[in-house]
This record gives structure tokens, C-alpha cells and sequence, in this order.
């Protein structure tokens, strides 16, 4: 049967693995894509799009028909922030939507970034799930920047503004999830999605595990403004864009009257 809430530590030799691992597959995925163009280019995003939905397929069907494992409501859904980012990423490689990337960019990248950093598998840390949680959280801080570097996709003014809204009126909601599931469907385990129902169980510094529902959501809040100001001023300055859609200038010409790094 599997176990809830595995977490991976720093002292353990496939923490360094995993994360060395997730980090090389990313700097070459950036590195083909950046050499590709025209068809090459589009073939080469849908088959990653294929792989990934692929992957999602699979790691449900895994859960669902393995003996050994606990398919539940409480747990196997893709319900957390990483799990729908991985959905929309997969996705808009055939979509190409400028408001997709902008919620995958800042809600997935962070969510991915920290998920590396501070490891904590929800339905146990078999090899498949293992390797399926590194390959979908290292995707969903890479391919933001290979939609962004070769595709032009560009935050548009006040973005992250619009990305922090949509996060907290979506987490609201799976509070509300969880505690009907919690409440009216019997289940060993506990209905966590989006961590709304209690903290992660990481060590880390933006995670307050002393309090309780709902004042460790502030710090988290807190937290994910200051994630989101960081990344749009890592994104400003790597990929600047100009105008109220912030869309890229052509290749070899320069950006006129660029967006402010904190906007």
C-alpha cells in the first residue's frame, strides 16, 4: 500500500540525484529548442506536448490499476496547483496561449521550483511516481522558458497581479473541495489539495507548520507575492517586452519603451 506525504531530505543521496538530474534535462531542453526553427520547431513542442499528456495518462492509469496502490479521491487527483499546472503546460504546446503561459509561467515555475527544492510526494515515492513527480515539476519550470525564448510568449503589464487573483480565488475554491471530500466521502487519508487543508509537511521557510487552518495561508500568500515579483523581474530582464500585451519584438530589433520590471 502506498504511503502519504513522502518527504525526500537534503541528506539523502537521491535528493542530489534527482535534483542534479532535473536540472541537466532542463539546460538541454532549453539547448534543442533553441536550435530548431520553423517546422522542426512546432514538431518538436507538440511531441513534447504528446509526452507529457502521455505521461499524465499513464501516471493515473498506474495508480488506478496497481494492486498495491490506494487510488483515492482525497489524494491521486490533479488537484494540486503543480498537478493543473502540468495539464495546462502539456497543453498549450498545442494551444499557444498567451494567458495560458501566463498563469503556467508564474504559478507553475514556482510551485515546480520549490517542489525540487523541498520534495514532498502525496501518494508515496514508488520508482514510477518518483520519476513522474522530477520529469512534471522539472517541465513545469523549463518549458515556460523555451514557450518564452522561442515563442515570444511575454508577461503582459500587471501580470502577476492577474496570476496572484486567480491562484487565491482557485485555492479558496479547493478549500471548499477539500473539506466536502473530507466531510462526506469516508477516506483514510486526508483531502489536502493545494495544501488548504493543512501545511506541507517540508522543511521550509515560508512554511509555518505551528499554525493552524487558516492562519498558515497567510505566510503562503505573503510568500507567493514576493515569488511573483521576483519572477517577473527575472522575466523583464531575460525576455523584455514593451506595450499593454507585451508582445516580443521581432528578432535582431531592439524593444521600445520597455515595461518597468515590476509591472
Amino acid at each position: 500500500m502506498n504511503e502519504y506525504d513522502v518527504v525526500i531530505h537534503m541528506t539523502e543521496t537521491r535528493y542530489w540525484v534527482l535534483l542534479v538530474a532535473s536540472l541537466l534535462a532542463g539546460i538541454a531542453l532549453i539547448h534543442r529548442f533553441k536550435g530548431l526553427e520553423g517546422d522542426s520547431k512546432d514538431r518538436a513542442l507538440t511531441q513534447m506536448g504528446w509526452v507529457l499528456i502521455g505521461l499524465q495518462v499513464a501516471y493515473q492509469a498506474v495508480m488506478a490499476l496497481d494492486p498495491g496502490f490506494d487510488w483515492t479521491l482525497h489524494r491521486s487527483l490533479p488537484l494540486h496547483f503543480c498537478g493543473i499546472n502540468i495539464w495546462l503546460v502539456s497543453l498549450n504546446c498545442f494551444w499557444r496561449n498567451r494567458t495560458v503561459f501566463l498563469f503556467t509561467a508564474f504559478m507553475g515555475t514556482i510551485g515546480g521550483f520549490h517542489a525540487i527544492l523541498t520534495p514532498q510526494l502525496t501518494v508515496g515515492d514508488d520508482l514510477p511516481i518518483l520519476i513522474h513527480y522530477y520529469i512534471n515539476h522539472a517541465a513545469l519550470v523549463f518549458v515556460p522558458i523555451v514557450m518564452s525564448q522561442t515563442y515570444g510568449m511575454r508577461f503582459p503589464k500587471w501580470g502577476w497581479v492577474k496570476a496572484y487573483f486567480i491562484a487565491a480565488i482557485a485555492s479558496t475554491i479547493m478549500a471548499g473541495v477539500n473539506h466536502l471530500l473530507n466531510t462526506y466521502v469516508p477516506c483514510d487519508a486526508l483531502a489536502n489539495y493545494m495544501y488548504m487543508t493543512e501545511p506541507p509537511k517540508v522543511d521550509n521557510p515560508f512554511v509555518f507548520h505551528d499554525l493552524a487552518w487558516p492562519w498558515y495561508v497567510l505566510p503562503l500568500h505573503a510568500a507567493l507575492v514576493l515569488h511573483l515579483l521576483v519572477l517577473n523581474f527575472l522575466y523583464r530582464w531575460r525576455f523584455p517586452a514593451a506595450g499593454p500585451d507585451a508582445v516580443a519584438a521581432p528578432r535582431g530589433e531592439s524593444v521600445e519603451g520597455k515595461l518597468p520590471l515590476w509591472q
